[in-house]
Protein backbone atom coordinates (compact mmCIF):
# COMPACT_ATOMS: atom_id res chain seq x y z
CA UNK A 1 0.00 0.00 0.00
CA UNK A 2 1.35 3.58 -0.87
CA UNK A 3 2.53 5.52 1.90
CA UNK A 4 0.44 8.84 1.65
CA UNK A 5 1.95 11.39 3.74
CA UNK A 6 -0.40 14.41 4.59
CA UNK A 7 0.47 17.20 6.29
CA UNK A 8 -2.10 19.37 7.60
CA UNK A 9 -1.19 23.06 8.42
CA UNK A 10 -4.41 24.60 10.70
CA UNK A 11 -2.50 27.62 11.83
CA UNK A 12 1.03 29.50 11.58
CA UNK A 13 2.27 30.94 14.29
CA UNK A 14 1.95 34.77 14.73
CA UNK A 15 5.23 37.37 14.32
CA UNK A 16 7.65 37.75 12.00
CA UNK A 17 8.97 34.07 11.45
CA UNK A 18 5.15 33.52 10.20
CA UNK A 19 6.57 31.16 7.08
CA UNK A 20 6.25 28.07 6.01
CA UNK A 21 9.11 26.92 3.57
CA UNK A 22 8.64 23.68 1.54
CA UNK A 23 12.05 22.11 0.33
CA UNK A 24 10.48 20.37 -2.43
CA UNK A 25 6.96 20.28 -4.66
CA UNK A 26 3.48 21.70 -3.11
CA UNK A 27 0.86 19.50 -4.47
CA UNK A 28 -2.93 20.59 -4.28
CA UNK A 29 -4.98 17.64 -4.97
CA UNK A 30 -7.37 16.83 -7.43
CA UNK A 31 -10.51 19.26 -6.47
CA UNK A 32 -8.44 20.92 -4.34
CA UNK A 33 -7.76 25.12 -4.38
CA UNK A 34 -5.11 27.21 -3.65
CA UNK A 35 -6.63 30.51 -2.15
CA UNK A 36 -5.38 33.70 -1.12
CA UNK A 37 -7.08 36.27 0.98
CA UNK A 38 -7.62 39.67 0.38
CA UNK A 39 -4.83 41.59 0.05
CA UNK A 40 -2.14 38.93 -0.18
CA UNK A 41 -0.01 37.09 -3.18
CA UNK A 42 2.05 35.08 -4.48
CA UNK A 43 5.37 35.65 -6.28
CA UNK A 44 6.90 33.92 -8.45
CA UNK A 45 10.02 35.34 -9.68
CA UNK A 46 11.22 34.17 -12.67
CA UNK A 47 14.97 34.53 -15.07
CA UNK A 48 14.58 34.77 -18.57
CA UNK A 49 16.85 34.64 -20.73
CA UNK A 50 17.40 37.24 -23.49
CA UNK A 51 19.60 36.44 -26.42
CA UNK A 52 21.15 39.46 -28.10
CA UNK A 53 20.41 38.49 -31.61
CA UNK A 54 16.67 39.37 -32.78
CA UNK A 55 15.64 43.24 -32.19
CA UNK A 56 19.13 44.04 -31.29
CA UNK A 57 19.95 47.14 -32.82
CA UNK A 58 23.44 49.58 -33.25
CA UNK A 59 23.10 52.59 -31.43
CA UNK A 60 24.19 55.92 -32.04
CA UNK A 61 27.77 55.38 -32.30
CA UNK A 62 28.56 52.27 -34.69
CA UNK A 63 30.76 49.62 -34.16
CA UNK A 64 28.88 46.60 -32.92
CA UNK A 65 27.83 43.72 -35.60
CA UNK A 66 25.24 41.94 -35.20
CA UNK A 67 25.29 38.59 -35.83
CA UNK A 68 26.68 39.09 -38.94
CA UNK A 69 28.50 36.43 -40.84
CA UNK A 70 28.39 33.55 -38.23
CA UNK A 71 26.10 31.04 -37.49
CA UNK A 72 25.47 31.57 -33.62
CA UNK A 73 23.31 34.27 -31.82
CA UNK A 74 25.81 37.20 -30.63
CA UNK A 75 26.62 40.59 -31.02
CA UNK A 76 30.75 41.61 -31.38
CA UNK A 77 32.63 45.01 -30.88
CA UNK A 78 36.01 44.41 -32.82
CA UNK A 79 39.01 46.32 -31.85
CA UNK A 80 40.22 49.89 -31.82
CA UNK A 81 36.23 50.92 -31.11
CA UNK A 82 35.27 54.24 -29.04
CA UNK A 83 32.20 54.58 -27.45
CA UNK A 84 30.13 52.55 -29.53
CA UNK A 85 26.64 51.68 -28.52
CA UNK A 86 24.08 48.72 -28.89
CA UNK A 87 20.08 48.44 -27.98
CA UNK A 88 18.16 44.93 -26.86
CA UNK A 89 14.90 45.29 -25.94
CA UNK A 90 14.47 43.09 -23.16
CA UNK A 91 11.28 40.78 -24.15
CA UNK A 92 9.23 38.24 -22.63
CA UNK A 93 7.83 41.25 -19.59
CA UNK A 94 4.34 41.82 -19.27
CA UNK A 95 2.47 44.37 -18.01
CA UNK A 96 2.25 44.53 -14.01
CA UNK A 97 5.45 42.01 -14.00
CA UNK A 98 7.84 43.55 -11.50
CA UNK A 99 11.37 43.90 -13.31
CA UNK A 100 13.84 43.68 -10.68
CA UNK A 101 17.17 43.05 -12.48
CA UNK A 102 19.60 42.52 -15.72
CA UNK A 103 22.48 40.70 -15.74
CA UNK A 104 25.16 40.44 -19.28
CA UNK A 105 26.55 37.38 -21.05
CA UNK A 106 29.24 37.00 -23.04
CA UNK A 107 33.21 37.33 -23.21
CA UNK A 108 36.04 39.56 -23.87
CA UNK A 109 39.33 38.87 -25.54
CA UNK A 110 42.06 41.40 -24.18
CA UNK A 111 45.11 40.35 -25.72
CA UNK A 112 46.51 42.64 -22.79
CA UNK A 113 44.96 45.46 -24.22
CA UNK A 114 41.93 47.59 -22.24
CA UNK A 115 38.14 46.79 -22.57
CA UNK A 116 34.97 48.83 -21.32
CA UNK A 117 32.11 47.83 -21.05
CA UNK A 118 28.93 49.85 -19.56
CA UNK A 119 25.07 48.32 -19.25
CA UNK A 120 22.72 50.99 -18.73
CA UNK A 121 19.02 49.67 -18.12
CA UNK A 122 16.33 51.88 -19.45
CA UNK A 123 12.74 52.36 -19.57
CA UNK A 124 11.24 54.31 -22.53
CA UNK A 125 7.41 55.02 -21.71
CA UNK A 126 5.50 56.25 -24.56
CA UNK A 127 3.74 59.85 -23.99
CA UNK A 128 1.64 61.69 -26.61
CA UNK A 129 4.37 65.25 -26.31
CA UNK A 130 7.46 63.05 -26.70
CA UNK A 131 8.50 59.33 -25.83
CA UNK A 132 10.26 59.70 -22.35
CA UNK A 133 13.64 57.67 -21.89
CA UNK A 134 15.15 57.30 -18.55
CA UNK A 135 17.87 54.96 -16.53
CA UNK A 136 16.90 52.68 -14.22
CA UNK A 137 20.07 51.74 -12.78
CA UNK A 138 23.92 51.16 -14.83
CA UNK A 139 27.04 49.12 -14.14
CA UNK A 140 30.39 48.95 -15.76
CA UNK A 141 33.09 45.77 -16.30
CA UNK A 142 35.66 48.13 -15.45
CA UNK A 143 38.65 48.24 -17.76
CA UNK A 144 39.96 45.07 -18.55
CA UNK A 145 43.07 43.81 -19.62
CA UNK A 146 42.97 39.99 -19.80
CA UNK A 147 40.09 37.21 -20.96
CA UNK A 148 37.32 37.91 -19.11
CA UNK A 149 33.50 36.04 -18.84
CA UNK A 150 30.95 38.56 -19.03
CA UNK A 151 28.53 37.20 -16.17
CA UNK A 152 25.95 38.42 -13.23
CA UNK A 153 29.27 38.68 -11.22
CA UNK A 154 30.71 41.81 -12.99
CA UNK A 155 28.05 43.12 -15.42
CA UNK A 156 24.51 43.40 -13.33
CA UNK A 157 21.80 45.72 -12.25
CA UNK A 158 19.88 44.90 -9.27
CA UNK A 159 17.37 45.74 -6.69
CA UNK A 160 15.30 47.31 -9.24
CA UNK A 161 11.45 47.07 -8.20
CA UNK A 162 10.07 48.53 -11.66
CA UNK A 163 6.73 47.54 -12.00
CA UNK A 164 5.41 47.79 -16.00
CA UNK A 165 2.59 49.42 -17.38
CA UNK A 166 1.11 50.04 -20.55
CA UNK A 167 3.27 51.79 -22.96
CA UNK A 168 6.31 50.85 -20.83
CA UNK A 169 9.56 48.66 -22.21
CA UNK A 170 12.57 48.22 -20.60
CA UNK A 171 15.93 47.71 -22.69
CA UNK A 172 19.71 47.74 -22.58
CA UNK A 173 22.11 50.54 -23.39
CA UNK A 174 25.59 48.82 -24.11
CA UNK A 175 28.74 50.93 -24.48
CA UNK A 176 32.07 49.64 -25.21
CA UNK A 177 35.62 50.47 -26.48
CA UNK A 178 37.78 48.15 -27.31
CA UNK A 179 41.72 48.52 -27.71
CA UNK A 180 43.93 47.29 -31.15
CA UNK A 181 43.94 43.44 -30.78
CA UNK A 182 40.86 43.31 -28.64
CA UNK A 183 37.32 42.52 -28.93
CA UNK A 184 33.39 41.80 -27.29
CA UNK A 185 31.62 38.70 -28.26
CA UNK A 186 28.22 39.38 -26.04
CA UNK A 187 25.65 36.18 -26.41
CA UNK A 188 22.30 38.12 -24.26
CA UNK A 189 20.94 38.84 -21.00
CA UNK A 190 19.72 37.12 -17.69
CA UNK A 191 16.39 39.28 -16.65
CA UNK A 192 14.86 38.81 -13.14
CA UNK A 193 11.35 39.47 -13.21
CA UNK A 194 8.47 39.08 -10.63
CA UNK A 195 4.90 37.77 -12.39
CA UNK A 196 2.19 39.49 -11.67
Amino acid sequence: MANNNVDNFYKQPVGTDNELVIGGTLTIAAGGTLVLASGASLVRTQQLIVPTCGNAKVGATAGWVVTAGTDICHATLPASQTASTLIVPISGLNIGDTFTGLSGTGQVESAGGAVTLVLSVRKLTTAAGANVDAELGTDNVGSLTADTLISSANLAVTGLTEVLAEGETIYALLTGTTAAVTDIDFTGFIATVIRA
